[in-house]
């Protein structure tokens, strides 16, 4: 049927590219000029606000609210009314857990600049959205608002999420143990040498540890060597003209050339990508594997969660990957294709392909030492 969506799939049937999911419950706050479409959602409850605002903010300030996965509003409402719907919220503290979403049915809207004006919003939802993207947006949004709401993180603490447990993963997992321990125990000599070079250059610490999102948005605490100054975070507020994605108004990505943050060791490090060894360490432990998405930080995480941006969190996070051996060396590579890179990861990934990835790695890793 066709619904408010624009769409011919039920929630009711499997999203494609994750695990099996019941019906979503949202509660959907329709206009006037909207409220009369098809419903598109099963157990959902709709809402024509421009008629009862009453109601709707009766059900805002019960406990009912609090049985929804997600909360959408239409942009069409006058904005006293949305307002006023946000406020109401706040006060109940529902923004906190549950996701609150803008529906917009201008395809060219300026999402940006919607959700600028229009605050207390997690996200803005066009009118063609598919079930199957809608479920992954929303359950991508309400883990991170559960993590969110825990702040300082805890490295090792149990997050909820889903897992495979098939043959796929328990090969992939046992192959990620093995590669991980005898390539630490290689390279273990090395290892020591280059955090004698560390401290020896600069003073702080020899690891850089940093919190980074992997699979179904598991913050983890991600190590490398530091190959900058101590206090590289703290300016990157600073250095964002230099950014090589600020023309791109929709980038998610913080990449500077020439960054004047790297030390000189840090250089040869990068060049060589021998700071990248303690990563071992996390496949060991299960934050990544050894062939997965980029594991990102949070302020580049918590941006993606447009539409289908979100699949690309249903892959592990990895050491090496497709935007590794396929982008890494190609500076001009826009956010959209970086992300297209993750989700066809995502949808993509199983024994063989990682095969196909890890036998790329060392030459794409030549081929960056020589430039």
């Amino acid at each position: 049927m066709n619904g408010i969506f624009n769409n011919e799939i039920s929630l009711n049937e499997t999203a494609e590219a994750g695990p099996n999911r019941p019906d979503l419950n949202l509660l959907v706050i329709l206009s006037a000029s909207s409220a009369a479409a098809e419903k598109a959602f099963s157990q959902s409850v709709y809402i024509n606000a421009a008629e009862d605002i009453f109601t709707a903010k009766e059900i805002i300030l019960s406990n009912k609210v609090y049985s929804f996965d997600a909360i959408i509003c239409d942009a069409a409402l006058n904005k006293k009314s949305i307002a006023e719907l946000t406020s109401i919220l706040n006060s109940k503290q529902v923004i906190n857990n549950i996701p609150l979403l803008l529906l917009s049915f201008h395809e060219k809207a300026d999402s940006a600049a919607l959700l600028n004006s229009l605050k207390g919003f997690d996200d803005i939802i066009t009118g063609n959205i598919s079930s199957a993207d809608l479920n992954d947006k929303i359950e991508i949004l309400k883990k991170y608002k559960l993590l969110k709401n825990k702040l300082p993180y805890k490295p090792d603490a149990a997050q909820p999420g889903f897992e495979y447990k098939g043959f796929n993963y328990t090969f992939k997992r046992t192959l990620d143990i093995v590669l991980s321990s005898l390539l630490l125990l290689l390279v273990s000599p090395i290892l020591i040498l280059i955090a004698i070079a560390i401290k020896l250059e600069t003073r702080g610490p020899v690891f850089y540890i940093s919190k980074r999102a992997g699979r179904w948005y598991r913050v983890f605490s991600f190590y490398k060597f530091r190959t900058m100054v101590a206090n590289a975070d703290s300016m990157i507020h600073d250095l964002k003209y230099m950014n090589e994605y600020r023309d791109n108004k929709t980038s998610f990505f913080f990449k500077l050339k020439d960054d004047p943050r790297v030390t000189r060791v840090g250089r040869i490090l990068r060049k060589t990508s021998l700071d990248e060894l303690p990563q071992l360490i996390n496949v060991l432990k299960g934050d990544m594997s050894i062939v997965g998405n980029r594991p990102l930080p949070l302020y580049e995480a918590q941006t993606i969660t447009v539409d289908k941006s979100a699949k690309r969190f249903f892959a592990t996070a990895g050491i090496t990957g497709l935007w590794q051996v396929k982008g890494r060396s190609n500076v001009n590579l826009t956010t959209d294709e970086r992300i297209a890179m993750d989700i066809d990861y995502a949808e993509k990934s199983s024994f063989l392909f990682d095969l196909k990835i890890m036998l790329k790695t060392p030459k794409e890793l030549i081929l960056k030492s020589n430039v």
